[in-house]
């Protein structure tokens, strides 16, 4: 039979992830849930726990992903003003967040291509100390 304690935990882990798979950040999802963010860290020892909050993990990230999908593709409407007044917008898009998508989603095609050379010699002397170095008796 589960403990009104246990009962509680569940109410609050349920609230912080819901709170986390919407804003990603630790902090935030403690303040929105009411819940101290040290529960959060203590509640990861728990399997079941850490599973959920893998889950909200992927779930934030996935809306980060949906943003920047839309601002670098549909865009952002911005205001353009005029003497003070604002006459219209203008959309504006994220070229670099376009840049970065098509480097996550097909990093084959779009990923950095740098290529390092090196020419010339490379000389290396080595000394050793007298003592190490077998001398004239071989070292005996």
């Amino acid at each position: 039979m589960a403990t009104p304690k246990k009962n509680t935990d569940k109410v609050k882990q349920a609230a912080f992830l819901a709170a986390y798979a919407e804003v990603g950040n630790v902090t935030r999802a403690a303040e929105i849930s009411k819940v101290a963010r040290r529960n959060h860290y203590n509640w990861l020892s728990d399997p079941a726990y850490a599973e959920a909050f893998a889950q909200a993990e992927q779930q934030a990230c996935d809306r980060l992903e949906q943003e920047a999908r839309r601002r670098a593709v549909e865009g952002v409407e911005e205001p353009v003003f005029h003497r003070g007044e604002k006459c219209g917008v203008v959309r504006k898009y994220s070229d670099t967040l376009l840049i970065f998508l098509l480097k996550g989603a097909m990093p084959h095609k779009y990923k950095e291509r740098v290529q390092n050379e090196v020419s010339g010699s490379l000389t290396i002397k080595v000394v050793l100390p007298d003592d190490l170095g077998g001398g004239a008796d071989g070292g005996n």
